[in-house]
């Protein structure tokens, strides 16, 4: 065990950080007290309860081109972190969050809820990272150079690359996209590790490369995509306050020309917009939703498999099980199975 012995928070100097070196100027500068556990440099984790927060956030390098964040908090106060623009490409993967990016002339991007979020920070673009208080940080964020990619991949890096720089200056860019199930389950598997020393880091890595596969493809899909709608921040903003209310709500949802209503956008600009932005349609989004709970539910609780049917928002039980093995493979109870016979 040892000690971080500084803290940053909003009121503190606005010292770019660098994520190199498994994040040595994060982990030194980001929690005074915080207790910092590892059995190699490669993986380290800090376990904190401040005034400012409290949780965990896990460190891992496997490559000085390769890194993650795994970031399980809740903030109790207003934040503040600067990031140096060292020309990576973050891949960050959000279950909940509370937060903003900031690249100044470049913009400023709300942070809130579920997504994925891609982008590039170019040399010597820092960003900003307002923390707000009373918020969780909940999330996986990988960090790669695009050298690193480019030896993974070939030249389909480059194609991505380059699509999505043409959305912004300098070559950067900054994209969001819906995570599936897949990579939902890949978060929190990677939220909740259990192994040590080197099997833990062999372990985050195949779930990182994983992730980044999932991301890829994604970023592969929205290169594709026909852009037949033109969206708006405004209208970006609005989409995503429906997709949180449907976050809360899947189970029963509001009807689509209620949402429209409620959130001052037009219903036909919030059906396309939101297949746009997430790359399905709300009613795909919904049974995402149900399913992934359901697995959650079935995988975390001994709750009777009918109870959990109801619960995420089906009437009979056979259509449940027939989407839930439809998406997954496998049924429901074998699911409960599985999980019983792991504990």
């Amino acid at each position: 065990m040892r000690c971080i012995d500084s803290v940053q928070g909003s009121s503190a100097p606005a010292d770019a950080i660098s994520l190199s070196a498994n994040g040595l100027g994060l982990r030194s500068g980001l929690l005074r007290g915080s207790s910092e556990d590892g059995d190699t440099d490669a993986a380290i984790r800090l376990s904190f309860d401040q005034p400012a927060g409290r949780g965990e956030i896990g460190f891992y390098e496997f490559d000085p081109d390769f890194n993650i964040i795994v970031s399980d908090c809740f903030w109790r106060q207003d934040g503040f972190v600067k990031y140096a623009g060292e020309g990576w490409i973050r891949f960050n993967f959000c279950l909940d969050a509370k937060a903003a990016f900031d690249f100044e002339e470049l913009g400023r991007f709300e942070l809130r809820g579920q997504e994925l979020r891609v982008f590039h920070q170019p040399e010597g673009m820092d960003c900003g990272h307002h923390i707000f208080g009373n918020g969780r940080s909940v999330c996986v964020t990988i960090s790669v150079r695009r050298a690193y990619l480019g030896k993974l991949l070939g030249t389909r890096d480059n194609r991505f690359l380059e699509s999505a720089e043409q959305t912004g200056g300098d070559g950067f860019f900054f994209q969001r996209y819906e995570m599936d199930p897949a990579s939902l389950r890949a978060v929190a598997d990677m939220l909740t590790m259990k192994h040590r020393g080197t099997l833990r880091l062999i372990y985050a890595k195949a779930k990182s490369e994983e992730l980044l596969v999932n991301a890829l493809s994604f970023a592969g899909r929205g290169e594709r995509a026909s852009p037949r709608i033109r969206l708006g921040e405004r209208d970006r903003t609005r989409i995503l306050q429906v997709r949180e209310m449907l976050d809360e709500t899947f189970a029963k949802p509001p009807p689509v020309s209620e949402l429209a209503r409620r959130f001052g956008i037009n219903r036909n600009k919030l059906s396309y917009g939101f297949r746009a932005v997430h790359d399905r349609s709300m009613s795909e989004y919904i049974a995402d939703r149900r399913l992934e709970t359901a697995w959650q539910l079935l995988d975390e609780t001994d709750r009777p498999v009918a109870h959990i049917a109801e619960e995420v928002g089906f009437s009979h039980l056979q259509s449940f099980s027939s989407a839930f093995k439809k998406r997954y493979g496998l049924s429901p109870s074998m699911l409960r199975r599985s999980a019983s016979d792991e504990k």
